[in-house]
């Protein structure tokens, strides 16, 4: 079977949930396919937080300096084409049904989850369309992901270690922190952002095994509302989260770190403005004043902790409506949320995994997030709506602001 119809072959490769995946299976079928992963220039990005932001302001960097430049990255945010992107714009709908018809047999003899026919779906499509550069976020961990298949990293990043999917990754930072690391390569180059004293010794002892340079993201200096000063330059955000300095600072030292492997010299200029107006959906969102109302996909307590302290710098009355899956730290994270605001509005969403709203029996609930959405509207000066980036996309789809 063929498909011709773009949703209809979005709702079948959604279905395929196959989570007993073998990574090792997957890198022999790439082997068999002649490596299909390795065509380009790789950045590899892995992370607790930051890993979409970060890919975001590199892209945004490196097409400032005249580059063309594909993003892998998940989930989505209102289609499941904008996974797969070259210079911001998402792979068009007939070059995904035709790769994804011209591969089927193969997809299914190998009984591939969704996330790896994306991923080769996104190998194929970069290699004809000769990007540049290929900025690969790591869907789940490192070690074991599929994405860490590619042989010929040039860039891995790690953005930041806390705890997340700990009944995949470990209980320990230092564990997720070596799941991490599988995906240095050797005699490549290894940058970290803000990791703890253990977990950037264990990524300096990996990148040596490897013979890989290793690099620590330098100090910027915070010059309040959007600004913030690097490496004696100073630059300005769209966004007016406070985290995302360190994400912009970290995307500038990767930056400057392919420039010198490939041998190009930044404009400084163009870098600039690029960041004042490069803009990472759900990501600490502003997408209506007055009253404001703000999307941030923060889905585990470190990043519901960093969204929290972006969102104090707001005056006048608040409102956060919150939504999550059963499997993060849904409740302490509510009770974090709690604290930074007037009212604290739990809800849900379509989804098999969201939270039972009969485990916040002491908190306000509405199982409507439509209806806490409008009224939140009519009642606060400032409304954040954050919680799963899956409902975030439910939000921005079905949602007028």
């Amino acid at each position: 079977m063929m498909f011709t119809d773009i949703d209809e072959a979005i709702s079948w490769i959604t279905s395929i949930r196959n989570k007993d995946y073998s990574f090792e299976s997957f890198n022999s079928l790439c082997e068999d396919l002649g490596n299909p992963q390795d065509g380009f220039y790789t950045v590899h990005i892995a992370g607790t937080d930051g890993k979409g932001s970060t890919v975001n302001y590199l892209r945004a960097l490196l097409m400032s300096q005249g580059y063309r430049v594909g993003t892998f990255t998940s989930p989505h945010y209102v289609t499941h084409l904008d996974r797969i992107r070259i210079d911001d714009v998402n792979i068009p709908e007939e070059a995904f049904l035709r790769i994804l018809n011209q591969n089927l047999d193969l997809f299914r003899q190998h009984s591939l989850s969704m996330f790896e026919m994306d991923y080769l779906i996104m190998c194929q499509y970069f290699r004809e369309e000769k990007v540049d550069y290929a900025l690969i976020e790591v869907g789940l961990g490192g070690r074991l992901d599929c994405t860490n298949a590619v042989n010929d990293t040039k860039l891995s990043i790690i953005t930041t270690i806390g705890y997340d999917h700990m009944e995949r990754l470990g209980n320990t930072l230092e564990a997720i922190c070596r799941e991490k690391c599988g995906i240095i390569k050797d005699h490549s180059r290894v940058l970290i952002g803000d990791l703890n004293e253990s977990c950037t010794e264990i990524v300096r002892q990996t990148a040596d095994l490897h013979h890989s340079r290793f690099y620590e993201k330098e100090a910027y200096t915070d010059l309040g509302e959007r600004r913030f000063l690097f490496r004696g330059k100073e630059y300005e955000l769209a966004s007016y989260a406070d985290y995302q300095k360190h994400n912009a600072s970290l995307a500038l030292q990767a930056l400057d770190i392919i420039a010198q492997d490939c041998g190009f010299t930044v404009d400084d200029h163009k870098a600039s403005d690029a960041l004042r107006t490069s803009i990472w959906r759900c990501r600490f969102e502003i997408v209506k004043e007055k009253p404001r109302v703000i999307l941030d996909g923060g889905h585990n307590i470190h990043g519901i902790d960093a969204l929290a302290k972006s969102y104090d710098q707001f005056s006048g009355s608040k409102c956060i409506i919150f939504s999550a899956l059963k499997r993060k730290e849904y409740r302490r994270m509510a009770d974090l949320l709690k604290e930074h605001t007037d009212c604290l509005i739990i809800t849900t969403f379509p989804n098999s995994e969201v939270i039972d709203l009969k485990e916040f029996s002491d908190y306000e609930t509405e199982p409507d997030y439509q209806k806490a959405i409008t009224e939140a509207m009519e009642t606060y000066d400032n409304i954040l709506i954050c919680g799963s980036l899956y409902f975030m996309s439910e939000v921005v789809l079905h949602c007028k602001f």
